[in-house]
């Protein structure tokens, strides 16, 4: 069975992400990923130039849809649940610390003694993101105050954002082999806490 030229082109445009996907990660392991040009990438990715710009704008583009898709998989399976509040953080933190530890070396050259603009961005959005479908699930969690409801929740919702990104900083800057369980309970006791007494 020959395949047809559309699933050649699949097949090709599949070959090449998942090139740019592998280059990305080993350079940003090793360079924080504002450090990385598109001509490192495409020579470790064994593509041109022109076929890069087919695919994305930056190395930074492609860093940031694998962290994406991995953190948004994350927040999608537990914010569907049922569980308490407690225990979706306590889920939420342990597999946010499977998800640092999967991508260890580049979080540690992009948040230890430096800060990644990309990287804090895409870490504040996941957990402003987060907090925010909590409060969506459970309106009694954003608590009452002054000003619209809206604007409470987006400033809540930062405010634990910019906190968890302190958390993951704090425990990225521990010597290894890093304990999951200090970034799981620091992270799921601050998360509980700042949800319901903000």
């Amino acid at each position: 069975m020959s395949l047809s030229p559309e699933d050649d082109l699949d097949v090709r445009i599949r070959r090449t992400r998942d090139r740019l996907r592998r280059a990305v990660l080993e350079l940003a392991s090793e360079h924080p990923v504002e450090e990385i040009t598109v001509a490192d990438l495409v020579r470790v990715a064994r593509i041109n130039r022109t076929t890069f710009y087919k695919h994305a704008a930056s190395p930074a583009d492609v860093l940031a849809e694998i962290l994406y898709a991995d953190l948004d998989r994350i927040r999608a399976g537990w914010l569907d649940g049922a569980a308490t509040i407690p225990e979706t953080w306590e889920r939420s933190a342990a597999e946010l610390a499977e998800h640092l530890l999967r991508y260890d070396a580049l979080y540690t050259v992009g948040l230890v003694g430096q800060r990644s603009a990309v990287l804090y961005r895409l870490l504040i959005d996941h957990f402003a993101a987060s907090a925010r479908g909590l409060m969506d699930r459970d309106p009694a969690l954003l608590p009452d105050g002054p000003g619209p409801r809206e604007w409470r929740a987006r400033a809540y919702s930062s405010f634990i954002a910019h906190g968890q990104v302190g958390i993951i900083e704090a425990w990225l800057s521990e010597p290894t082999p890093r304990d999951p369980a200090l970034l799981i309970s620091v992270s799921a006791a601050t998360m509980s806490t700042g949800l319901h007494g903000l």
